[in-house]
């Protein structure tokens, strides 16, 4: 009997294992389904099997008390505990399905029942009958479990069905949207191609909507801008503002359902654009303004040309149009107004007519063309003449188009023509100054000459052709010699007419294919292209020079004109119009420097030293700004006495990490960059505070011997900047001597002495620096106001052995004394020079005999303990 019980046992669990699987794949299988449409054999299916494994279980469950009578009476009552407690579960898992809930709990809960029924014991009958009011009591409520599983089922089915139609409009508005959204961006598109974008006002809220094309016109993104009134206010001009808004008001005052108006926004870049402003105003039922919707359009093109020519302007605002319509045999049916206006018929006179009364008769055959054109296309648009009543012909725009009937027949033509006589005239006359300007744009206004932007383009279009047919070219870099000082003596009027006159034997020269081109002032430059070498070059060159060096006679005057001529080839020196030009300019200061009047070629030395220039003048602008220059002193001795009369002031350049650099190399630098005025005003004040402290301190310097650029005296404020030095460092005017070169005052003597009259009457003496190296004249030193003479270097190094030199030394010095100069010679060295210039009554000597330059303290000590011979 134990090993039944155990069987019957294990059978029972192994049942109620196959219930639970089958509960499990019966959820799996209606959560599978539970969106689709059931599978109704596939649900029985299931349903069945699981009936059957629920009710084996309940049998089994309900038969265990019969084959536990050997236990004890505890083991009963905790047996019809197990029974009951899965009695109470089936209720919650089962009960919501009637079937599965009897198959399970009526085998189980009736064998127990009958089991109970069977024993003796009150106990047991009254569990038994209490076990039937439980089965009946589950049953009442797994029904009422049933009805409201049921409901909800309903409910739950009914919802769906709602929830499929909620989703398919859901989806329908979806593809509503997307349909929508592609029309959006397909109108956005639209806009923008046009220039046109929306705005739209809701004047009730003030809410302010913008398209994005709006924002791209003026060159925002969208997300840059927010959709709000001020982004459109704050952007129109100011004065459009009062004219916009006013016309704005008045609509609405007005009662208006239409508003245009044109004013200009102001873009993100700062310009202005344009706008043509279209909208539609919307009233309520009170006609009060609620919304405004329209369009903006870009006419910045449009009103730019509008306003920049305001007689085209005033032409179009008087052309009459004309609209004429004719049947398919060409016969007029109609015309309006405006082509009585236009064509100066009566529309009595025209209908009936043919068309061609009003066309050449050279153009019937252009007018039977375009009839067929327009029945073939549908439109047709082109330029006519047309013929007015007075005989005169007049250009116009003609627009052709087809009249159909209700079936979409075409029944006529309809031509819409305006009258573009003037416009025409304009555009010719627009052409016309269009090539003028072009002309002056790229050549020079005074020799008609291409100039630098136009060579730039041909030498650009000659190197692609000499690429590809591996030609050389040459190009040729000409400076004329001397220039500026025709200019300045006998005018720019002259200087103009040279330039002229050299243009035409430029021309004389060169070939028909070469390109010859005015840079600016009196520099030209040739191209020469499809050379086979080089050094063909040198051959125009020659003929140049040969050319320009014959004499010109203007206004009684015979000038000669020489040149220097620079020449850069390709591809030997570059490959690129920069290049060439650069490396032609090189070589043409190379011919200056060789003695002018000669063409030299270019190579790599000379772009070294080009290069060596402009970091040596960045150098000198940093070295001024930041202090880098020094103020020596060179004594002057009076030889005879053996005592210094005075010192000349010299600067010099403390090099960061090149050390001292030579006054040779950066003073012609400080010449022509004009950095020479800063530079001379720094040693003057250096120096003038120094000689000041000296005479402070007891000492006696003498003369203060200053170099003067010429620079400094065309400044028209050099005299007052002189006293003003004077006063802000106590100096006393009689113990400057200002410098003067020479050859830089011949220039324009006239001017210069008008200034040098005037630093002498402050009381500053004067000297003539580097005398005799320069081509003065003797009338010109007698009306200077200078006190001495300054014997240049060059006369004195090869004395006394040079006769020449011997000569050129006495007669300065003789000059001097007859015109009662002071004189001094620089540059002395040996015994032998300071002994001949004594000797010829040159008492005072500068120079490395006595002294080099020096710096301020080793001055002060020659001042103290006198000068060592």
């Amino acid at each position: 009997m134990d090993k039944l019980s155990s069987a019957i046992i294990l059978l029972g669990f192994i049942a109620q294992l196959a219930t639970l699987i089958g509960r499990t794949l019966l959820v799996i299988q209606y959560k599978k389904n539970q969106d689709n449409i059931l599978d109704i054999k596939t649900l029985s299916r299931w349903q069945n099997s699981y009936l059957i494994g629920s009710f084996i279980s309940g049998l089994l469950w309900g038969l265990l008390p019969f084959f536990i009578g050997d236990l004890a009476p505890e083991y009963h009552f905790l047996v019809f505990s197990i029974i009951v407690g899965l009695g109470g579960a089936g209720l919650l898992t089962l009960g919501l399905v009637v079937p599965i809930y009897l198959s399970f709990l009526l085998p189980m809960f009736g064998m127990t029942a009958i089991w109970l029924f069977l024993q003796n014991e009150i106990l047991y009958i009254a569990t038994g009958f209490m076990t039937f009011l439980g089965i009946l009591y589950y049953h009442m409520t797994s029904k009422r479990f049933s009805n409201n599983f049921k409901d909800a089922y309903t409910k739950t089915k009914n919802s769906k069905v709602y929830l499929d139609e909620v989703k398919k409009e859901h989806d329908a508005l979806l593809k509503s949207n997307i349909v929508n959204n592609k029309l959006k961006e397909r109108m956005e598109l639209a806009l923008t191609g046009s220039n046109t974008s929306i705005v739209d006002w809701n004047l009730t809220n003030n809410e302010f909507y913008l398209s994005p094309s709006w924002k791209e016109m003026l060159g925002y993104k969208d997300n840059e801008l927010p959709n709000i009134i001020l982004t459109w206010r704050q952007r129109v001009h100011k004065d459009d503002k009062r004219n916009l808004f006013s016309s704005l008001r008045r609509t609405k005052n007005e009662k208006k359902e239409y508003f245009e108006n044109t004013h200009r926004l102001k873009h993100k870049d700062g310009h202005w654009v344009w706008i043509l402003g279209r909208a539609q105003l919307l009233y309520n039922e009170n006609g009060t303004a609620v919304r405004m919707i329209g369009t903006h359009a870009d006419i910045t093109k449009e009103k730019e040309l509008q306003l920049k020519y305001s007689q085209q302007a005033q032409m179009i605002e008087q052309i009459h149009d004309s609209v004429i319509s004719t049947d398919l045999e060409g016969t007029i049916t109609s015309c309006n107004y405006g082509t009585e206006l236009l064509l100066g018929y009566k529309s009595t006179e025209l209908v009936g007519k043919p068309i061609t009364t009003i066309y050449l008769e050279e153009d019937f055959e252009i007018l039977s063309k375009n009839i067929e054109t327009v029945k073939k296309d549908g439109e047709h648009h082109t330029t006519v003449r047309l013929v007015k009543k007075s005989q005169e012909v007049i250009d116009t725009d003609l627009s052709l188009s087809l009249i159909k009937d209700e079936k979409g027949n075409v029944v006529e033509l309809v031509g819409y023509s305006q009258d573009i006589t003037k416009r025409k005239k304009a555009e010719a006359e627009l052409l016309k100054q269009k090539d003028i300007l072009d002309h002056q744009a790229h050549h020079d206004a005074l020799t008609g000459l291409a100039n630098r932007i136009l060579f730039n383009d041909r030498l650009e279009q000659s190197l692609k052709k000499a690429k590809r047919s591996k030609s050389k070219i040459a190009v040729l870099f000409i400076d004329l010699d001397h220039f500026k000082e025709i200019n300045d003596s006998l005018g720019h009027a002259v200087g103009d007419d040279i330039l002229k006159i050299v243009t035409k034997r430029l021309n004389s020269t060169i070939r028909n294919e070469d390109s010859i081109a005015r840079l600016g002032g009196d520099e030209f430059v040739v191209m020469v292209d499809g050379l086979a070498q080089g050094q063909n070059a040198s051959l125009l060159a020659q003929k140049i020079l040969t050319v320009l060096a014959e004499p010109i006679t203007l206004e009684g005057h015979i000038l000669y004109v020489s040149s220097s001529i620079g020449i850069s080839l390709y591809p030997d020196d570059g490959a690129s119009t920069d290049d060439l030009l650069k490396y032609a300019d090189a070589a043409m200061y190379k011919a200056k420097a060789e003695g002018r009047n000669n063409f030299q070629f270019y190579c790599s030395e000379m772009t070294e030293l080009a290069f060596e220039r402009v970091v040596m003048e960045a150098s000198l602008r940093a070295a001024l700004k930041n202090g880098d220059f020094i103020v020596y002193y060179q004594p002057q001795i009076d030889a005879k006495k053996n005592k210094l009369v005075g010192m000349e002031a010299l600067v010099r350049w403390k090099h960061t990490t090149m050390g001292m650099i030579s006054p040779a190399k950066f003073i012609p630098l400080a010449e022509t960059t004009g950095l020479i005025i800063e530079l001379d005003q720094f040693v003057m004040r250096t120096a003038m505070r120094q000689i000041v402290q000296w005479y402070k301190d007891g000492l006696n310097p003498g003369k203060l011997a200053l170099n003067l650029a010429v620079k400094q005296l065309q400044q028209k404020d050099f005299i007052d900047t002189l006293q003003n030095m004077l006063r802000e460092t106590e100096c006393k005017a009689e113990w400057i001597e200002l410098e003067v070169t020479e050859g830089k005052i011949m220039h324009n003597p006239e001017d210069a002495i008008v200034v040098l009259n005037q630093i002498s009457d402050i009381g500053i003496e004067l000297a003539i620096d580097d005398f005799g190296t320069g081509y003065s004249s003797l009338s010109y030193i007698k009306k200077l106001p200078i006190h001495k003479l300054k014997i240049d270097q060059s006369f004195i190094r090869d004395l006394p052995d040079d006769a020449e030199d011997s000569a050129i030394t006495k007669a300065v010095i003789s000059l001097a004394q007859n015109l009662n100069l002071n004189v001094i010679a620089e540059g002395v060295e040996t015994v032998q020079q300071r002994d001949f210039l004594l000797k010829n009554g040159c008492n005072h000597i500068q120079g490395y005999f006595y002294s080099k330059p020096i710096d301020a303290s080793k001055i002060e000590i020659i001042l103290k303990e006198g000068i060592n011979s």
